[in-house]
């Protein structure tokens, strides 16, 4: 009996085939780039840092990251590393809401305060 694993560049396919990750537009120019030859690590990289505004240059770097990992060391060290950044992400997640939260506020305020200002200058 023999069991083999699915290749990085399968796995990639895979998640590109699923719903929930179809807004990550990096993992299908990942795979395009795999299909036209690109080893695992320069598809990855090239497919995000086509993508570093979207995810902004600390989310990038979390996931350039696994470009070392990804295929290149044992099932346990890669399960290690995307959980580990994983936590990381999830951490910026819920910073990014706060933040939010708070601009929000900041926003509705600005906006009332602005039209204000714009009925005191008419009048």
């Amino acid at each position: 009996m023999r069991y083999l694993t699915p290749t990085t560049g399968a796995l990639i396919g895979s998640l590109c085939g699923q719903e929930r990750f179809g807004q990550l537009t990096f993992l299908h120019r990942c795979r395009a780039l795999l299909l036209e030859g690109d080893t695992v690590e320069q598809a990855w990289r090239t497919a995000l840092k086509e993508e570093e505004k979207t995810l902004g240059r600390e989310g990038y770097e979390l996931l350039a990251g696994l470009a070392d990992v990804l295929g290149r060391t044992d099932l346990e060290s890669q399960l290690d590393a995307l959980a580990g950044v994983r936590n990381l992400l999830a951490d910026r997640c819920a910073g990014l809401r706060e933040q939010a939260e708070k601009k929000s506020g900041l926003y509705r305020t600005m906006g009332v305060l602005c039209g204000a200002a714009l009925v005191i200058l008419l009048i």
